[in-house]
C-alpha cells in the first residue's frame, strides 16, 4: 500500500523576475530562491503561473529549473511545472524537468471522463517520476471528482501529491484525506484565505506566493501546537492577503512588486498579459508591502515566538 510522501509545510509558487530588456533575472531568481530555502519552505514550485510560465520559451525555463535546482536541491523539494497543452508535450516537459534533477512534477490535467483522465496520469507514470502532483484546478467549480482521484491515487504509483484550487475547498481537502485514508499527501494552492481552515483540516502544505519566512512561521507555529499565535500572525497579514487574491494578475503584479523592493529581482517588470494594473492598484500595493515588512520585522524582533 502506497504510504504517505513527506513532504509538509510551505510550498510557495515560485514569482521569476525580468530584466530592464527582458531576459529572466538569473541572479535574483537565485537570491529569491536562497530566501525560500533559508525561511524554511519544504517544496518549491517552478515555472508556474506564478512564473509567468506561458510567457517562457523553452530555454529560459531549462536555465530557470537549472537556476533553482543549483540553489535548493536537497534542501527542499524541487517540483517543476509541467502543465501543457497537450499530453504528449505534457510528457515531453516531464522528461526533462526528471533530467534537470527535480524531486516531482506538477501538472493541471484535463478531465473530461475517468478513462481519458487515467490515461493521461499513465503517461506520465510510465516515466517513474518520484512523485506527481495533481494541480486540481476549478476556482468556481467542484473539479475532478473525489471518487476518481482517489481511485488514481490507488492505481498509479507517481501520483502522491495533490495541490487543490476549486470552490469549496476545504470540504474537498477533507474528503480526499479521508478518501485516501490520510495517504493522499494533500496541498492548498489559490486558497491561502482558508490558511488556517487547512491547516485544521489536515492538510500536509499549502502554496502561497513570497513572504516565505511569514508563511514559514505560521506553519511551524500551528504544527508546534500554537494555533492562537497561528491565527494571530495570519490575522495580522489579512489585508495583504485580501488585497492580493482578488485575481492571480494582480497577485503576480504585487508579489513581483513587493520582491522587487526587497532587493530580489532587478525590476518588477511583469510579462503575461493581465489587467492594468494602474496607479491605483500600485499605492494599496505599496501599503500592503510596507504592512509586510512591518510584520517581517515583528517577526524578527520575536513578537511571534
Amino acid at each position: 500500500m502506497k504510504e504517505l510522501y513527506p513532504m509538509v509545510g510551505v510550498i510557495p509558487a515560485m514569482n521569476v523576475g525580468f530584466t530592464e530588456d527582458d531576459r529572466i533575472d538569473l541572479e535574483g531568481l537565485e537570491n529569491h530562491t536562497q530566501y525560500a530555502v533559508d525561511s524554511g519552505v519544504a517544496g518549491l514550485l517552478i515555472p508556474v503561473v506564478a512564473t509567468e510560465v506561458s510567457t517562457l520559451t523553452p530555454q529560459e525555463r531549462a536555465d530557470i529549473i537549472d537556476t533553482t535546482v543549483k540553489i535548493a536541491k536537497g534542501k527542499a523539494k524541487i517540483i517543476g511545472g509541467a502543465t501543457a497543452t497537450s499530453k504528449e508535450l505534457c510528457v515531453e516537459y516531464v522528461r526533462k524537468l526528471m533530467d534537470a534533477g527535480c524531486d516531482g512534477v506538477l501538472a493541471s490535467i484535463p478531465y473530461e471522463n475517468e478513462a481519458q483522465y487515467f490515461d493521461y496520469i499513465k503517461a506520465i507514470d510510465d516515466l517513474h517520476p518520484d512523485f506527481l502532483m495533481i494541480q486540481d484546478y476549478a476556482l468556481n467549480a467542484d473539479g475532478v471528482p473525489v471518487d476518481v482521484l482517489v481511485k488514481a491515487f490507488d492505481e498509479f504509483e507517481c501520483f502522491k501529491c495533490i495541490k487543490t484550487e476549486t470552490k469549496l475547498t476545504g470540504p474537498k481537502f477533507t474528503a480526499l484525506l479521508e478518501g485516501s485514508g490520510g495517504r493522499m499527501n494533500v496541498s492548498g494552492g489559490w486558497s491561502i484565505t482558508q490558511y488556517i481552515e487547512g491547516l485544521d483540516r489536515g492538510v500536509h502544505a499549502m502554496v502561497p506566493t513570497a513572504m516565505h519566512e511569514i508563511y514559514c512561521k505560521l506553519d511551524s507555529l500551528y504544527r508546534a501546537g500554537f494555533r492562537a499565535k497561528a491565527c494571530k500572525l495570519y490575522q495580522r497579514i489579512q489585508p495583504i492577503i485580501a488585497f492580493s487574491n482578488q485575481d492571480p494578475g494582480i497577485s503576480i503584479h504585487f508579489y513581483k512588486r513587493m520582491l522587487y523592493r526587497m532587493g530580489m529581482y532587478a525590476t518588477d517588470r511583469v510579462r503575461v498579459k493581465t489587467l492594468p494594473f494602474d496607479k491605483y492598484y500600485q499605492r494599496i500595493a505599496d501599503d500592503m508591502i510596507d504592512l509586510y515588512f512591518e510584520v517581517s520585522n515583528e517577526l524578527k524582533s520575536g513578537l511571534y515566538d
